[in-house]
This record gives C-alpha cells, structure tokens and sequence, in this order.
C-alpha cells in the first residue's frame, strides 16, 4: 500500500505531571511501599504462573516470571525481577518479592504494554486510573498477557501487524462489515454448541465468510488481522489459560464498524480455543511448521465437511444494519474532528519540509481513530 499517511492531531499530556512521594514530602520506602497495590499485583501473578511447576505451562516455552515486569501504582513504579535495574530504582524492604522502586512514574511505562527498561524487554502496567471494578486478579491476569507479548517478541517476532494499516483500513465498506460480522457470529456459534459437528459445521461457515471478505480487501489488510489475531489473540488465549476461563465475551449487537483491532483480540481467542477442540496439542507445533495464521490451523483441523448457512433474515438484518452503521461511523468521525479543533488551549502545529515526512514511530493502537482521507485523530500517546 504506497500511500503517505498523514497524522494531524496530537493530544499533548503532560507527563511530568505525577504526584510522587518526593514531591509531597513523604520519604522512604518501608511498609508504605511494600503495602502497594503493584507488590499485590506480583504476588498474584506468581499464583497464575504456576511457579510450583505442579500445571502445564501456559504455552510452550512461556514463563511468565522469566520476563521483568513494571508497574504504576500512580505514585511510584515498581520494578520486579529485573536482572540490573535502572538509575533511579531502589530496593523495597519488607516485601517477599524482589522488588525495586523509581519516584513517579519511569518514562518507560506508558501503558499496559513491554518496554525496554535498561535494555530489557519488560512487561508494563499502569495503574493511575484503574477502571470500575478491576481487581488485583485482573491486573495479575493482564501482566500474564503483558510478560507474553514480551516472549512473543523473543520467539515470534513476525506475530505482529503494521498498526499503520489501522489509519486506511476500510471500515466505512459496509458489505465488508457485514461479513466480518456473519464471520464473527459464526465463531460464537462454533463455540457455544457442545455438539462437536453443530461447532464443526459453524466454524466452517465462519472461515467461509472470511475467505469471501478477504478476496474483497487488500491482501495488507487480511495480513494485518491475521498477525493481530496472532499478537493479541494468543496473547488473550493465554491470559484466558491463566484465570481458567474458557468462555468469551462477545458484543451483543457486534463489534463496532472501527473495532478492526479490539475484534482481533476476540476472534484470535476464539480461533485458539476452537484448536484446543479440534486439534488438542496444537500450541506444540504450532509457529514452528507449517501456516502461522489461526484460520488457516483451524481450517486444517476442521477438514472438508458441511458449513451451516445463516437465516436468510438473518443475513438480510446485518447487511441492513451495516449499511446504517457505515452512515453513522461517517458522521461521528466529522463530529469527532470537528469536537477536537474546536477544544480550548494550545494548538501545537509543526511544518515538515517536502521530503521528509514525520514517521509514526509510537503510538496506542486501540486509542486512534481516521477521521478523513488524511488525518488521523490520536488520542492518548504518539511518538514521530
């Protein structure tokens, strides 16, 4: 896809800006800091990782507690298990954990992420803000997800999209939508039927629709799911594994038209967890022959057989709603725009020179969003 893309819009974020206990006037790090929701955290972890090697291991090769891991707790960042710790890092007494802690928040940790932290892959977590009813549990189950991101860069560094396929992905095609969706219903499906050949015979209907979209888009495209459902598919799989889930959380009226990203998280999981029960062992082998994509795994397992077709009502009502969707996508990325240019404060523009473009280097994924044929809104974090 040869096409410039142009990012226009940066929120800035004071990242200076962090209540420290320096800066209050607390001192040391005793009980205070050994009482931290982030050494909570670490513990927890430890129980998920099934450090007592009484379990399988949550992939093959994966060690959650092999990989460092910092947290934010909104005051402080805690470094555990890291082999040389930064400048800045002290060791915390008074914890069962081999804990160090930095003033603030480390300019390494700028989300639930990996960094690199002294030239160390290093699972990240941020904690400033944790959202309505999160727990120490579910931080515990992310930093699993985190830590295998972390060996997923290690083991599989091809297992990731071009996230710059995010800004021309076509989400306003509303006869691609509508597969995507009859796709992702057919993985629900597939999943809730515990009669083997009912889950077979969705599956297959689920694999079908995304070999018709996928002929309809830029191969770029179906390369950039494929790799996210690799990235953060397996990556939910295992943090799935670690809780003892098996059941998914699918949107009742489907992803939304944007979620191209959000729904790779699902449908990569789904896709897994279909293997787990078509192809039992399949994490084994997987990645080192043979297809490195979910679908084309799954499609193997499942063989040739019947696919089930979906209502013709059914089918009728997506398409529909589609298209009533797309109009609506339009209109909320004007008003989006429209929303931001028209906020009080400083506006920062900077000129570049014909010739050499500014490169999006960094930025979150799941916190941009096109909102013409040439800008795209970040609303969290950018480095160009």
């Amino acid at each position: 896809m040869n096409r410039i893309l142009i990012v226009a819009l940066v929120g800035i974020v004071c990242t200076a800006c962090v209540r420290s206990p320096a800066a209050t006037g607390e001192a040391g790090y005793g009980p205070r800091a050994a009482g931290s929701i982030a050494v909570a955290v670490e513990g927890q972890l430890q129980r998920l990782a099934w450090a007592d090697g009484a379990k399988e291991p949550l992939w093959p090769g994966f060690d959650p507690l092999a990989v460092p891991l910092a947290i934010f707790d909104g005051e402080r960042t805690f470094l555990f298990r890291h082999p040389e710790p930064p400048a800045g890092f002290t060791p915390v007494p008074d914890t069962t954990t081999d804990a160090h802690v930095f003033d603030g928040r480390h300019e390494a940790v700028t989300a639930n992420t990996s960094a690199e932290l002294a030239g160390v892959s290093t699972a990240t977590l941020l904690l400033d803000g944790p959202p309505q009813g999160s727990s120490v549990e579910r931080f515990a189950e992310v930093a699993v997800h985190e830590a295998f991101h972390v060996f997923q860069r290690a083991r599989h560094p091809d297992w990731a999209g071009n996230e710059a396929h995010l800004f021309t992905y076509p989400t306003d095609d509303a006869e691609l939508l509508s597969l995507r969706r009859l796709e992702t219903e057919g993985l629900r499906r597939a999943l809730a039927s515990e009669a083997i050949d009912v889950s077979a015979c969705w599956a297959r209907s689920a694999l079908a629709m995304r070999q018709e979209r996928y002929a309809q888009m830029d191969s770029a495209f179906s390369t950039y799911e494929r790799a996210t459902e690799l990235n953060e598919g397996l990556a939910t799989y295992v943090e799935m594994q670690a809780a003892g889930r098996r059941i998914l959380d699918w949107p009742a009226a489907g992803f939304d038209a944007a979620e191209v990203r959000r729904r790779a998280y699902t449908t990569g999981s789904a896709l897994a967890l279909l293997l787990d029960r078509f192809s039992p062992g399949w994490p084994a082998k997987f990645g080192t022959v043979g297809s490195q994509a979910l679908d084309s795994e799954l499609a193997t397992a499942l063989g040739p057989g019947r696919a089930c077709a979906f209502a013709e009502s059914f089918t009728s009502e997506t398409e529909d709603r589609a298209r009533e969707d797309v109009v609506v996508l339009t209109a909320d990325r004007s008003q989006r725009l429209s929303d931001f240019l028209a906020r009080p404060g400083w506006h920062v523009v900077i000129v570049v020179e014909a010739g050499e473009p500014l490169w999006p280097e960094g930025f979150d994924p799941l916190n941009v969003e096109p909102v013409d044929a040439t800008r795209v809104l970040h609303t969290r974090f950018l480095r160009l």
